[in-house]
C-alpha cells in the first residue's frame, strides 16, 4: 500500500529530526574543521583550474552525503532488530520493496538536509565561481543519496548488531572514501593506488558531483555517469532481494 510506505517514510524522517545534533550539527563541525585545516595548510594552491579549498569542499560534502545516507537506515534497522520492533515491518501490509524504498527515501532526505545545512553554513568561505552544471548536480546528488540509502537498507537488514555497522564504517567505508579522491586527485596517488581508486565506486560518485559543481573531473565524467547508473540499478536489486528475504522468511 502506497499510504503505508509514505507513513513509514514519515516515521523515519521524524526519527532523525529528533536527533538533530547528529543530523545537522556534527556535519557542520566536521566540514568546518576540515576546511580550517586545509585552508591553513594549502594556502592558495589550485588543482588544475579549481582552488584546492573548493576541490576539498565538494569532496567533503560528497562524503557527508554518503555517510548520512548509508548510516541512517542501517542504524534504524539495527535498532529495530535489537528492540524487537522489526516484527512491525514483517506484519505490515506493505510490499518488502516498498519498505526498503521508504527507508531509502528517508535516508536520501537526511542526506539532502545534512548537505543543505552544511552548504548554507560554509559556502561563504569557499572560493567557488558558480555551479558548472546545476541540473547534473541535482540529479547526481539525488542518485547518490538514494544509492547509498538503499545500500544502508540492505546492510541494516543483513547485519545482526552494531559491531557489523562499526566494521562497515571503519574498515570498509572510510578507506574507500580516502581512496575516492575526496582530499586529492587520484592522479596524485602512487602506483598502484591510482589504478585501484579508479575501480572504487565511491570515486565515481565524488567525481561526478565535483564535475557538476566545478567543471573539474578527476577522471572521465561519462565513465562516472555509467558507473553510477549501473551501481544504482545493482544496489536496488540487492536491496530488494535482502529485504524480501529478511521480512518474509523470519
Amino acid at each position: 500500500m502506497n499510504n503505508g510506505m509514505w507513513a513509514l517514510y514519515a516515521r523515519e524522517v521524524k526519527r532523525f529530526q529528533k536527533i538533530w545534533i547528529d543530523t545537522i550539527f556534527n556535519p557542520i563541525v566536521s566540514v568546518g574543521l576540515y576546511l580550517a585545516v586545509f585552508g591553513v595548510v594549502t594556502g592558495g594552491r589550485d588543482v588544475a583550474t579549481v582552488p584546492y579549498l573548493a576541490f576539498v569542499y565538494i569532496g567533503l560534502l560528497s562524503m557527508n552525503l554518503i555517510n548520512a545516507s548509508i548510516s541512517n537506515p542501517a542504524f534504524a534497522l539495527i535498532i529495530s532488530k535489537n528492540l524487537g520492533t522489526i516484527i512491525d515491518l514483517q506484519l505490515a501490509p506493505i510490499a518488502p520493496w516498498r519498505v526498503g524504498l521508504a527507508y531509502a527515501l528517508a535516508a536520501l532526505t537526511r542526506g539532502i538536509v545534512t548537505l543543505g545545512v552544511a552548504v548554507l553554513c560554509t559556502i561563504w568561505f569557499i572560493p567557488l565561481a558558480g555551479i558548472a552544471h546545476p541540473f547534473l548536480l541535482i540529479i547526481t546528488i539525488l542518485i547518490t543519496g538514494l544509492e547509498f540509502g538503499m545500500l544502508g537498507v540492505a546492510f541494516g537488514m543483513w547485519a545482526k548488531g552494531f559491531e557489523a555497522l562499526t566494521f562497515l564504517t571503519t574498515f570498509i567505508l572510510q578507506p574507500m572514501i580516502f581512496l575516492a579522491g575526496v582530499f586529492y586527485p587520484i592522479s596524485a596517488l602512487p602506483h598502484p593506488w591510482n589504478i585501484v581508486s579508479q575501480f572504487n565506486p565511491l570515486h565515481h560518485n565524488v567525481n561526478l558531483i565535483r564535475y557538476a559543481a566545478t567543471g573539474f573531473a578527476d577522471g572521465n565524467p561519462y565513465t562516472s555517469i555509467i558507473v553510477v547508473g549501473v551501481l544504482l540499478f545493482c544496489v536496488a536489486i540487492i536491496m530488494q532481494v535482502v529485504v524480501q528475504k529478511k521480512l518474509r522468511s523470519e
